[in-house]
Protein backbone atom coordinates (compact mmCIF):
# COMPACT_ATOMS: atom_id res chain seq x y z
CA UNK A 1 0.00 0.00 0.00
CA UNK A 2 1.14 3.33 -0.69
CA UNK A 3 1.83 5.63 1.91
CA UNK A 4 1.60 9.83 1.36
CA UNK A 5 3.00 12.61 3.41
CA UNK A 6 4.21 15.19 1.11
CA UNK A 7 1.00 17.19 0.19
CA UNK A 8 -0.78 16.62 -3.02
CA UNK A 9 -0.37 19.64 -5.74
CA UNK A 10 -3.73 19.38 -8.02
CA UNK A 11 -4.25 20.59 -11.54
CA UNK A 12 -3.82 24.46 -12.09
CA UNK A 13 -7.60 25.33 -12.05
CA UNK A 14 -7.49 24.31 -8.93
CA UNK A 15 -4.26 26.72 -7.18
CA UNK A 16 -6.28 29.34 -6.15
CA UNK A 17 -8.67 27.17 -3.55
CA UNK A 18 -5.36 25.62 -2.26
CA UNK A 19 -3.56 26.98 0.75
CA UNK A 20 0.52 27.86 0.15
CA UNK A 21 1.71 24.88 1.45
CA UNK A 22 -0.14 22.73 -1.32
CA UNK A 23 1.38 24.34 -3.65
CA UNK A 24 4.73 22.29 -3.31
CA UNK A 25 5.54 21.04 -6.57
CA UNK A 26 5.82 17.14 -6.92
CA UNK A 27 9.46 17.71 -7.66
CA UNK A 28 10.65 19.12 -4.34
CA UNK A 29 9.24 16.16 -2.21
CA UNK A 30 10.64 12.82 -1.26
CA UNK A 31 7.10 10.97 -2.35
CA UNK A 32 6.68 8.52 -0.47
CA UNK A 33 5.54 4.81 -1.27
CA UNK A 34 5.99 1.29 -1.72
CA UNK A 35 6.20 -1.80 -4.20
CA UNK A 36 8.38 -2.62 -7.03
CA UNK A 37 9.44 -0.80 -9.64
CA UNK A 38 7.96 -2.36 -13.16
CA UNK A 39 8.08 0.68 -15.42
CA UNK A 40 11.72 -0.32 -17.42
CA UNK A 41 13.32 -3.33 -19.48
CA UNK A 42 16.27 -2.46 -17.40
CA UNK A 43 15.75 -4.59 -14.16
CA UNK A 44 18.11 -6.79 -15.07
CA UNK A 45 21.23 -5.90 -12.43
CA UNK A 46 24.06 -4.90 -14.77
CA UNK A 47 25.73 -3.27 -11.66
CA UNK A 48 27.44 -4.42 -8.24
CA UNK A 49 26.45 -2.48 -4.79
CA UNK A 50 28.84 -0.97 -2.82
CA UNK A 51 28.15 -0.61 1.21
CA UNK A 52 29.55 2.83 2.84
CA UNK A 53 30.97 0.72 6.23
CA UNK A 54 30.04 -2.52 7.20
CA UNK A 55 27.32 -4.18 5.19
CA UNK A 56 24.54 -5.07 7.96
CA UNK A 57 24.10 -8.62 8.28
CA UNK A 58 21.66 -9.17 6.07
CA UNK A 59 22.97 -7.28 3.10
CA UNK A 60 23.00 -10.25 0.64
CA UNK A 61 18.89 -10.64 0.62
CA UNK A 62 19.19 -6.51 0.71
CA UNK A 63 20.95 -6.77 -2.20
CA UNK A 64 18.50 -9.00 -4.11
CA UNK A 65 15.28 -6.98 -3.29
CA UNK A 66 17.03 -3.74 -3.93
CA UNK A 67 17.34 -5.31 -7.43
CA UNK A 68 13.59 -5.25 -7.92
CA UNK A 69 12.73 -1.94 -6.41
CA UNK A 70 15.65 -0.08 -8.20
CA UNK A 71 15.51 0.73 -11.60
CA UNK A 72 17.16 3.26 -14.09
CA UNK A 73 15.27 5.20 -17.09
CA UNK A 74 15.40 3.18 -20.15
CA UNK A 75 18.79 3.83 -22.00
CA UNK A 76 20.78 5.02 -18.94
CA UNK A 77 21.81 1.90 -17.13
CA UNK A 78 23.43 2.47 -13.47
CA UNK A 79 27.17 1.78 -13.57
CA UNK A 80 28.10 2.82 -10.13
CA UNK A 81 25.18 2.10 -6.63
CA UNK A 82 26.39 2.77 -3.04
CA UNK A 83 24.03 1.85 -0.39
CA UNK A 84 24.30 3.33 3.41
CA UNK A 85 22.36 1.77 6.61
CA UNK A 86 21.71 2.88 9.98
CA UNK A 87 19.79 1.77 13.12
CA UNK A 88 16.33 3.23 13.53
CA UNK A 89 13.49 2.38 15.55
CA UNK A 90 14.36 -1.22 15.80
CA UNK A 91 14.57 -1.25 11.93
CA UNK A 92 17.51 -0.41 9.48
CA UNK A 93 16.71 2.43 7.36
CA UNK A 94 18.98 2.50 4.23
CA UNK A 95 19.94 5.18 1.63
CA UNK A 96 20.54 4.46 -2.11
CA UNK A 97 22.61 6.21 -4.99
CA UNK A 98 22.41 5.08 -8.03
CA UNK A 99 24.56 7.23 -10.60
CA UNK A 100 24.09 6.13 -14.16
CA UNK A 101 27.96 7.35 -15.92
CA UNK A 102 25.84 8.43 -19.23
CA UNK A 103 23.70 11.05 -16.63
CA UNK A 104 25.11 14.04 -14.78
CA UNK A 105 23.16 13.37 -11.79
CA UNK A 106 22.36 10.17 -9.74
CA UNK A 107 19.02 8.50 -8.68
CA UNK A 108 18.65 8.46 -5.05
CA UNK A 109 16.22 5.77 -2.93
CA UNK A 110 15.39 5.62 0.54
CA UNK A 111 14.35 2.23 2.43
CA UNK A 112 13.25 0.48 5.13
CA UNK A 113 14.29 -2.43 6.15
CA UNK A 114 12.49 -4.56 8.94
CA UNK A 115 10.97 -7.63 9.93
CA UNK A 116 13.08 -8.99 6.64
CA UNK A 117 10.59 -6.46 4.48
CA UNK A 118 12.59 -3.83 2.44
CA UNK A 119 9.91 -0.62 2.10
CA UNK A 120 10.48 2.25 -0.52
CA UNK A 121 10.12 5.05 1.73
CA UNK A 122 11.26 7.89 -1.24
CA UNK A 123 12.98 8.85 -4.27
CA UNK A 124 14.53 11.67 -6.21
CA UNK A 125 15.19 10.39 -9.47
CA UNK A 126 17.11 12.56 -11.58
CA UNK A 127 19.57 10.17 -13.43
CA UNK A 128 17.70 10.64 -17.20
CA UNK A 129 19.61 10.84 -20.26
CA UNK A 130 20.59 14.52 -21.39
CA UNK A 131 18.25 14.46 -24.71
CA UNK A 132 15.04 13.50 -22.41
CA UNK A 133 15.92 16.35 -20.48
CA UNK A 134 16.05 18.50 -22.98
CA UNK A 135 13.26 17.00 -24.99
CA UNK A 136 11.18 17.25 -21.83
CA UNK A 137 12.52 20.79 -20.88
CA UNK A 138 11.21 21.88 -24.18
CA UNK A 139 7.77 19.89 -24.03
CA UNK A 140 7.33 22.23 -20.83
CA UNK A 141 7.81 25.50 -22.43
CA UNK A 142 5.77 25.13 -25.17
CA UNK A 143 2.74 24.85 -22.85
CA UNK A 144 0.81 28.16 -22.66
CA UNK A 145 0.72 28.30 -18.84
CA UNK A 146 4.09 27.27 -17.78
CA UNK A 147 4.99 30.00 -20.94
CA UNK A 148 3.22 32.55 -19.40
CA UNK A 149 5.12 32.25 -16.13
CA UNK A 150 8.37 32.53 -17.68
CA UNK A 151 7.36 34.87 -20.09
CA UNK A 152 6.91 37.49 -16.54
CA UNK A 153 10.55 37.29 -16.13
CA UNK A 154 10.42 34.39 -13.53
CA UNK A 155 12.19 31.15 -13.97
CA UNK A 156 15.68 32.39 -15.23
CA UNK A 157 17.56 29.39 -13.70
CA UNK A 158 18.00 25.96 -15.25
CA UNK A 159 15.06 23.89 -14.17
CA UNK A 160 15.45 20.64 -12.18
CA UNK A 161 14.08 17.81 -14.65
CA UNK A 162 12.78 14.54 -12.28
CA UNK A 163 11.59 11.09 -13.45
CA UNK A 164 8.21 10.67 -11.70
CA UNK A 165 7.63 6.47 -10.96
CA UNK A 166 4.20 5.09 -12.24
CA UNK A 167 2.83 4.67 -8.98
CA UNK A 168 3.14 8.31 -7.88
CA UNK A 169 1.84 9.58 -11.44
CA UNK A 170 -1.13 7.74 -11.24
CA UNK A 171 -2.51 10.24 -8.38
CA UNK A 172 -2.52 12.94 -10.77
CA UNK A 173 -2.62 11.47 -14.33
CA UNK A 174 -2.13 7.66 -14.87
CA UNK A 175 0.30 4.80 -13.75
CA UNK A 176 3.01 5.63 -16.24
CA UNK A 177 6.66 6.74 -16.17
CA UNK A 178 6.25 10.70 -16.23
CA UNK A 179 8.82 13.61 -16.28
CA UNK A 180 8.79 16.93 -14.04
CA UNK A 181 10.20 19.83 -15.08
CA UNK A 182 10.47 22.73 -12.32
CA UNK A 183 11.44 26.09 -12.20
CA UNK A 184 12.09 26.97 -8.43
CA UNK A 185 12.41 30.37 -9.01
CA UNK A 186 9.39 30.79 -10.42
CA UNK A 187 7.73 27.83 -8.21
CA UNK A 188 6.22 26.73 -11.79
CA UNK A 189 6.25 22.91 -12.55
CA UNK A 190 4.81 20.92 -15.18
CA UNK A 191 4.47 16.90 -15.39
CA UNK A 192 5.37 15.86 -18.92
CA UNK A 193 4.21 12.62 -20.86
CA UNK A 194 7.18 11.43 -22.89
CA UNK A 195 5.30 9.08 -24.57
CA UNK A 196 2.37 11.50 -26.20
CA UNK A 197 4.84 14.76 -26.06
CA UNK A 198 2.10 16.70 -23.68
CA UNK A 199 2.39 18.43 -20.24
CA UNK A 200 -0.65 16.57 -18.23
CA UNK A 201 -0.73 18.74 -15.37
CA UNK A 202 1.03 22.11 -14.04
CA UNK A 203 1.57 23.55 -10.60
CA UNK A 204 2.06 27.03 -9.71
CA UNK A 205 0.18 29.02 -12.52
CA UNK A 206 -2.28 30.32 -10.70
CA UNK A 207 -6.24 30.00 -10.99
Amino acid sequence: MRRYTAPHPLAGGNMAKMPTLALIVISAALILGAGCITDTDDNARSYSIVWAGTPPADHKVIEAELSHQIAPYPGAPYGNVTASASEKDGGMRLHISAASPTCRYPDIYDFVYMNHELIRTGYLLEAIPETTRQDAIGIAMQNPEIAGVLSGGAGTGVPTVRRILPETAEEFYAPKTCISVTWADASVSALVDMDTGSVVETWGVGG
